[in-house]
């Protein structure tokens, strides 16, 4: 064998050898996608499996409604703004992940989709209402989407799934 015969099975040896490399990265890349995501919606369950969390889902049953003044506010326990407060802006800081696309909304809708259908008329009042009164005290203009961007996103944008694609999620 002659030595250009030689170099030729050398180059074709390296770039099977770069070849299969590429594989490799493109199965770990995979790969931690699905990890990460997996970590995601593990994140999720558990930011729904904190007591206040469920306290702030119970106030939002019990206490709120889709009239509710800054009195009626105001007459909720220390405990049960702070629930509202915990249950809120976590849904917010979701909200903003999702909006900004750091997180799916296929996850999103899964965990949350039913709450924020059932309780977002009841939140979008009490948002407008502690932003008013936030804006008069504050002496600034009632813009209640600044604060609550995410929160007011998902109430848009989160749309119940039609069966077809549940049942693509299960297959």
């Amino acid at each position: 064998m002659d030595i250009e015969t030689a170099a030729n099975i050398g180059e074709a040896a390296s770039g099977i050898a770069i070849l299969f490399t590429l594989l490799f990265s493109l199965r770990q890349i995979k790969y931690w996608n699905e990890n990460r995501r997996y970590e995601i919606g593990r994140d999720l369950a558990n930011h729904l499996s904190d007591p206040l969390i469920h306290r702030g889902f119970s106030v939002s049953m019990m206490k709120l409604h889709e009239d509710i003044t800054m009195q009626e506010i105001n007459e909720l326990t220390r405990e049960e703004k702070n629930a509202m407060n915990a249950m809120m802006i976590g849904i917010n800081n979701i909200g903003l992940l999702a909006m900004y696309g750091h997180l799916s909304m296929d996850l999103v809708e899964g965990f949350y989709g039913r709450y924020i259908r059932i309780f977002g008329p009841r939140w979008r009042q009490t948002v407008k209402v502690f932003s008013a009164a936030t804006a008069f005290a504050m002496g600034l203009d009632d813009n209640e989407e600044t604060m609550w961007d995410g929160l007011l996103w998902l109430m848009d944008n989160l749309k119940k799934p039609e069966q077809s694609q549940i049942l693509n999620r299960t297959q």
